[in-house]
């Protein structure tokens, strides 16, 4: 068989007049429309093959409705390219040359010629609406048809995850892939929930399809599906810089939306594989990985999963699967910084500290494990072994006829959530006969912006029995004002940010003289942490500030290191009464 073009000078005849015909177009490209007989031309509201042509731009992807393109492109692909069986069975509106929205039913073929170029042969017929819109399947072979939906997302018409995964794993195990470029995409919308509840379902679903869109045209060539919500992945093999161009393009699209209501910033996570033999799933993992790495920074839009991500997850594992033994073990020490006040020089408190103190890798910074039991939800038992270890050394020192000032815990937003705050405090307060006014709480700022008052009435609750609440790392973010107006507490705690830009800027002189005046107006205890020189401490003498933490005073250590260090250097306890 001659494998080339030709007319068709055809015999026999063709009814017309029909609500249906026959075409062909070329498989993949521009699928370009080769043959229409007059039915078709018709059907589109044409006079000749040539102003059906013109009409559509000579492709096949000219004759389907616009809002409808890229969910039927991606049914006829799965249904034929990647599927055991080469027809297709879909379902779509066409619009006339003279402006009539049509329903069609299409069925296809794909047919090959010797030397791989495709072609697929397609009948559609013209149903009304109501045919158009009904999900009830009429034989089995329809139902067996319209499984297709089954691979694409009924929302924005990309593949869904079941089918992302078994095409692109059928993808990398063609030889012509293992030299090429593979990347996965992860693209996620920061807050989608809030957008949601600000502006609608409707308005929510409209965004998910503007952006699957974008994504969609932006990488072109590529495999992409929408894997659930607002999360979206692309595989493809670009060369790795273009990838971060096309990342960058549909940022800057979505940022620039002509509707203000959906001008978003959206995030990227991006994974090279190396190994093409990988599994799927675990790239699209490194990918989802990387971009919720960035969620909480502003200053970046996308991240590509490296060795530092890779340390990361090592780390978070490491501190999950070890936690319980590190408890159990006392390998969890509690550390005191001494906290003095500014007018007497006097220390007026300590602030309970956590530390990690592996028996192999040392000590472990804060930061390592303390972030990754917050995102786990295990950060309770941390704070609890704390507030724990703090009354059972208040104990001892009161025993031991010690100086005793109060001490400060640091308690999670997420503590809330999952355990009763109040009743634990409480509960160690009684055990070991500790004045609960000698037990302050330290709640972050942050954790005030909770919208279901839970927090709130917890606080008031813990409040009333005696503690001392206190607002701690006022100003780290995007600290609010209204917050000293809208709760209740005692302490206002300025994160060190502050002084450890004072020097620099002179505006931070300004700024926190107001906060400082403000505080003390309001009755609250304003305490200024991060003092580390003498000049610090004279300008929180000068503005008024009651109460100062830092270096200058002393480095977090263990209880009885501290209580050398204070009294080798002379310092004094003010007196508490209880």
């Amino acid at each position: 068989m001659r494998e080339e073009y030709y007319k068709t000078l055809m015999g026999g005849a063709i009814p017309t007049g029909l609500p249906g015909g026959f075409f062909i177009y070329e498989a993949g490209g521009e699928e370009k429309v080769i043959f229409a007989e007059t039915n078709i031309v018709k059907l589109f509201g044409c006079e000749t093959y040539e102003e059906f042509l013109e009409y559509i731009g000579g492709s096949f992807k000219g004759m389907i409705h616009p809002d409808d393109l890229l969910k039927i492109e991606n049914q006829i692909e799965a249904q034929t390219v990647y599927a055991e069986k080469r027809h297709d069975y879909v379902r779509y509106r066409i619009i006339t040359k003279q402006g009539e929205v049509r329903y069609v039913e299409d069925f296809g073929h794909l047919l090959h010629w010797s030397n791989g170029k495709s072609f697929y042969y397609v009948f559609i017929v013209d149903v009304d609406k109501n045919e158009y819109l009904n999900t009830n399947s009429n034989s089995y072979a329809e139902a067996e048809a319209l499984s297709g939906d089954r691979e694409t997302d009924s929302l924005t018409g990309l593949f869904n995850m079941a089918y992302f995964y078994n095409k692109v794993q059928t993808l990398l195990s063609q030889p012509d892939i293992r030299r090429q470029n593979v990347s996965f995409v992860h693209f996620d919308i920061p807050n989608f929930k809030l957008y949601n509840e600000r502006h609608g379902f409707k308005m929510g679903d409209e965004l998910l399809i503007d952006l699957g869109r974008t994504i969609k045209e932006v990488f072109s060539s590529a495999t992409v599906a929408r894997f659930s919500d607002d999360h979206f992945m692309v595989f493809t093999t670009l060369p790795r810089d273009e990838v971060v161009e096309c990342v960058e393009e549909i940022y800057k699209a979505m940022l620039l939306s002509e509707d203000v209501n959906k001008k978003i910033k959206v995030k990227a996570g991006i994974y090279f594989m190396d190994d093409q033999r990988a599994e799927v799933g675990l790239a699209c993992d490194h990918a989802r990985l990387a971009c919720n790495s960035i969620k909480s920074r502003h200053d970046v839009n996308y991240c590509i999963y490296d060795d530092i991500i890779r340390d990361n997850l090592r780390r978070q594992q490491f501190v999950v699967d070890h936690i319980d033994d590190a408890i159990a073990n006392d390998y969890i020490k509690v550390f005191y910084q001494p906290i003095v006040r500014v007018k007497t020089g006097e220390i007026c408190g300590y602030e309970a500290l956590v530390r990690w103190v592996d028996p192999e890798d040392g000590m472990l910074p804060p930061g390592y494990f303390i972030e990754t039991l917050e995102h786990f939800h295990l950060i309770h038992f941390v704070d609890e072994f704390v507030v724990k270890k703090v009354c059972q050394d208040y104990r001892r020192l009161c025993d031991e006829g010690e100086a005793l000032v109060p001490f400060s815990v640091n308690i999670s937003r997420l503590d809330f959530e999952v355990c009763d705050v109040y009743k634990m405090l409480s509960d160690y307060c009684e055990i070991y006969d500790v004045p609960p006014s000698m037990i302050d709480v330290e709640i972050t700022e942050s954790a005030f912006s909770d919208n279901t008052g839970l927090i709130k009435d917890a606080c008031k609750k813990i409040r009333d029995a005696g503690h001392e609440i206190w607002i701690d790392d006022f100003g780290s973010g995007y600290s609010s004002l209204t917050t000293l107006a809208d709760y209740e507490f005692d302490v206002l705690k300025l994160d060190m940010v502050f002084l450890r830009s004072i020097d620099k800027n002179p505006k931070t002189r300004t700024l926190m003289s107001y906060i400082i005046k403000t505080s003390n107006e309001m009755g609250l205890s304003p305490l200024c942490e991060g003092v580390e020189t003498k000049e610090h401490y004279q300008f929180l003498k000068d503005v008024g500030c009651e109460r100062a933490q830092g270096y200058y005073f002393g480095k977090p250590m263990p209880l009885e290191e501290l209580l050398d260090k204070m009294y080798n250097d002379g310092m004094q306890w003010e007196i508490v009464n209880n």
